[in-house]
């Protein structure tokens, strides 16, 4: 269907309307063609077009709307294939270490959280649960593995965050640059939380 506005005394409101030839195939002329080359016709032709001439008519539809539909329903009605996002695609160093900077920022909010709460909430304060913890007594490999697990999450969101924020300022955009940053990050952070296991 090919929508035309009819200007000034033509103008018809909720109006809709199709362009044919004589062979029934749908014309899609232009403003001034239809000026020169059609005739109107119909039970709602609203003006004259003097001396028009050729094979053309107008035929005049009330509009109908089309039905709502849900994206999903649309896309199901018209046998779009689902799009298969992360199953087709391999994985990229800045698409993983976007991910995992998500899931490292989870975790140190997780950790700010478990701080602040127990200084509010726990009786005795954080402290005595150090202690507790120091009571066990622990070998110094177990005590190395805890601190590499508690202390990589927030050493990785640390200097990954660095990159992130030279992205808002619009540096390090290249290429280049985002996987250099990236290998960058990840020396940094292994080297930074292996000085904090050993202490």
């Amino acid at each position: 269907m090919f929508p035309v506005l009819l200007k000034g005394n033509c103008f018809r409101n909720n109006v809709a309307f199709k362009i044919f030839n004589t062979n029934r195939s749908l014309l899609f002329p232009s403003i001034a063609y239809l000026n020169r080359r059609v005739t109107y016709s119909g039970k709602n032709t609203c003006c004259k077009c003097p001396g028009a001439g050729g094979n053309n008519t107008i035929v005049f539809q009330k509009y109908v709307p089309p039905p709502k539909k849900s994206h999903d329903d649309k896309n199901m009605s018209l046998d779009r294939p689902m799009s298969p996002h992360l199953t087709i695609y391999a994985p990229t160093l800045p698409a993983m270490t976007s991910i995992v900077q998500r899931i490292t920022g989870i975790i140190v909010t997780f950790y700010a959280l478990l701080l602040s709460g127990g200084s509010l909430f726990l009786s005795n304060g954080v402290e005595t649960y150090v202690s507790m913890i120091q009571s066990l007594d622990l070998n110094r490999l177990s005590i190395f593995i805890i601190k590499i697990i508690l202390g990589a999450p927030f050493v990785y969101h640390y200097f990954n965050g660095i990159r992130f924020c030279m992205w808002n300022a619009g540096r390090w955009l290249a290429m280049k640059d985002v996987y250099e940053t990236a290998r960058k990050s990840f020396i940094a952070t292994a080297v930074v939380t292996f000085i904090f296991a050993i202490l």
